[in-house]
């Protein structure tokens, strides 16, 4: 499941050009490779100040057919110092009542415990549509520099 976001910048559907590196357009590719139907939980990280061009990254859980939980990473991948494409990768599955303690643990190692969102989604589109729009928002607010408007 490793893929690479189209090159081309996306668009939000109001004719504005969205950058493809932003949260809005790689949580869009995200519903794209997994149905939104399917994702029960997206929990967003912020970049890594001990990793060289770090970018925020996410995890995420696929709802299985038989109620387990497959879960996934999305990243960006630089190319020439600058991020250019997502790359998302399985990790494994599990019990959906094992995702909390597996993602808990990836915080203890990080060093991250409060910084991280969790997002349950359950499989509802419209908790999923006001993630992307609160997505697009937060990134409507922010400048180019990262500076907020």
């Amino acid at each position: 499941m490793d893929a690479k976001v189209t090159k081309d910048m996306p668009h939000s559907g109001n004719g504005i050009t969205v950058d493809p590196g932003s949260r809005a357009a790689r949580l869009g590719d995200l519903g794209r490779r997994i149905p939104p139907p399917r994702i029960a939980d997206v929990w967003l990280f912020p970049p890594l100040p001990q990793v060289e061009e770090s970018s925020e990254f996410f995890l995420f859980t696929s709802i299985l057919e038989d109620g387990g939980r497959a879960l996934y990473s999305a990243r960006m991948v630089p190319a020439n110092g600058t991020p250019s494409h997502q790359v998302v990768v399985e990790h494994g599955r599990a019990p959906a009542n094992r995702v909390p303690g597996l993602v808990a643990g990836l915080q203890r190692r990080l060093g991250q415990p409060a910084a991280v969102r969790h997002i349950p989604i359950e499989g509802d589109g419209a908790r999923w549509e006001a993630l992307l729009e609160q997505s697009r928002e937060a990134d409507a607010s922010v400048d180019p520099a990262g500076q907020g408007r």
